[in-house]
C-alpha cells in the first residue's frame, strides 16, 4: 500500500494525460476568470468588470472632427485661389465734376475722380453647368467708397449677370488721395 502522506507527482504540460481542475461547486465566493461572460451569468457569478472603452470614442469623434476642419480648409482654400481677384482704385483730383475714365477690363480702375462724382464698372458674371453661389468681398482703403449692385446671390445653371460696381466720391475727400484695394469675386457650386 501506497502511504497516504505522501504528495502525488504534479504532471508537466509535456507529459500526455489529463490534469484534473477542482470543482467549483460549492465554492461560489469568487469569479472564475477562464468562465465566458454568459457562463458566468448562467451560475449566479457576476462576470469580471472591464473598463469602457470610451477613450476609443473619444479619439475617432477627435479625428472625424478634425477631419471635417481639414475638408473645410481644403475647400477654403480651392475656393480663394479660383476666385476671380480684381485690382480697385480712384484718385481723387481737384476741381469740381471731374472724371477721368481709365478703359481696362483687367482692373476696377475707376479712374481720376473729383468731390462729389461717381463712376461705375462693371464685370460680367456666367454660371457653369450648375448652379452658383456667388459672393463679394471687398479689400484695401477703397472698399468702403464702393457699393455693389448685388451680392451674396445665387445665379442659375447657364445664366449671364452684370454685377455694377459704382464709387462715389464724397466732398470731403482730400485732393491727390489715391484710394487702392481689391475685389474678389467666389463662384462657388451650389450642391445644397
Amino acid at each position: 500500500m501506497e502511504n497516504e502522506n505522501e504528495e502525488k507527482p504534479t504532471p508537466s504540460p509535456s507529459q500526455e494525460g489529463n490534469i484534473e481542475v477542482p470543482s467549483r461547486e460549492g465554492n461560489t465566493s469568487a469569479p472564475d476568470p477562464f468562465l465566458r461572460e454568459d457562463e458566468a451569468r448562467q451560475e449566479g457569478n457576476d462576470p469580471p468588470l472591464t473598463p469602457p472603452k470610451r477613450g476609443m470614442r473619444k479619439i475617432s469623434l477627435k479625428k472625424i472632427v478634425w477631419g471635417i476642419v481639414a475638408l473645410i480648409v481644403m475647400v477654403a482654400a480651392v475656393q480663394v485661389a479660383v476666385a476671380d481677384k480684381y485690382e480697385a482704385q480712384v484718385l481723387v483730383i481737384e476741381g469740381e465734376g471731374k472724371v477721368g475714365v481709365n478703359p481696362t477690363a483687367e482692373r476696377l480702375d475707376f479712374g481720376d475722380l473729383s468731390g462729389d462724382t461717381s463712376a461705375v464698372r462693371y464685370v460680367t458674371l456666367q454660371a457653369g453647368g450648375m448652379d452658383t453661389y456667388i459672393a463679394v468681398w471687398k479689400f484695401g482703403s477703397i472698399a468702403e467708397l464702393i457699393k455693389l449692385s448685388e451680392n451674396n446671390f445665387t445665379m442659375k445653371k447657364g445664366d449671364e449677370k452684370k454685377l455694377e460696381f459704382s464709387v462715389y466720391m464724397p466732398l470731403s475727400a482730400p485732393v491727390g488721395e489715391k484710394y487702392t484695394g481689391h475685389i474678389w469675386i467666389f463662384k462657388v457650386p451650389k450642391v445644397w
